[in-house]
């Protein structure tokens, strides 16, 4: 059980750690541990917010470096995919030349534009919700934070989620770990890595519904890939895959500032 737990670290984050000789099923299996690995990308980024809050820092600029600090922990390996998802979809119509397009290392206009929109719809998500935590009492402040951190979970288990059931359009690439291969069983072993969120509930009787929709809002962008996908591409790559991580992230931020807000 450890090793796919390793691999998941090793694969998701910059965390340097010894997985030794690894087989691909190890590798499929390390889908279990997505949730749990976005668990500790999202208390780290909670738990500098309140060193950053505690230091006094405005809530934007405090937000652009929690946005940063993801990207570097992540070695922006699904920011990547947002970029190469864009550049496939916008570079031409025909499938193959698509595939073709995201497969380049190089990064196009629409690559661009999908990256600064999304940094930009994340930094301005986490700013609100800094500035209205700021107002709240600790024990609430607690909980707020404890949501913010679900919703890198929430996401990476969207991701295997996207996963599971799909085509992978090519023979070989990163995506075909996972791609096909993640089973019903291991999707609901991760979705158990995500119920500790319920034991916060920042909101009394509406607590259960809130925290709901940031998942539900934090899964909706692998549910849309998944069939967008398989129709102009034939099927999910790893681009795609991550493509789904950050707008998951995005909106499940987004839909946390807005319930904090009403």
């Amino acid at each position: 059980m450890l090793q796919p737990f390793f691999v998941s670290i090793t694969f998701l984050t910059r965390i340097p750690l010894s997985v030794g000789m690894v087989s691909p099923v190890v590798v499929t299996r390390s889908a279990v541990f997505f949730p749990l690995v976005g668990w500790l990308i999202g208390l780290l980024m909670a738990a500098l917010s309140l060193l950053l809050s505690g230091l006094g820092m405005t809530p934007l600029p405090a937000a652009v470096l929690l946005v940063a600090f993801e990207a570097w922990m992540t070695r922006g390996l699904h920011l990547d995919g947002v970029a190469d998802l864009a550049d496939g979809l916008g570079g031409s119509f025909d499938r193959g030349k698509r595939l073709a397009i995201m497969k380049d290392s190089a990064t196009g206009a629409f690559g661009v534009v999908a990256l600064v929109l999304t940094l930009f719809a994340k930094t301005a998500a986490l700013a609100a919700i800094l500035e209205i935590a700021g107002r709240m009492p600790g024990s609430v402040l607690f909980s707020i934070f404890f949501v913010l951190a679900f919703v890198p979970a929430a996401s990476r288990w969207a991701m295997a989620s996207l996963a599971w059931r799909s085509r992978y359009p090519r023979e070989i690439g990163t995506g075909h770990a996972f791609v096909g291969k993640v089973t019903p069983h291991m999707l609901f072993a991760g979705f158990l890595f995500l119920l500790p969120v319920l034991a916060v509930l920042p909101w009394a009787a509406t607590g259960f519904f809130q925290i709901a929709v940031v998942f539900v809002c934090s899964c909706l962008p692998s549910v849309c890939l998944r069939f967008h996908a398989h129709n102009v591409f034939g099927g999910v790559t790893g681009d795609v895959l991550g493509a789904s991580c950050e707008f998951g992230e995005a909106l499940g931020w987004i839909a946390l500032a807005l319930i904090l807000s009403s």
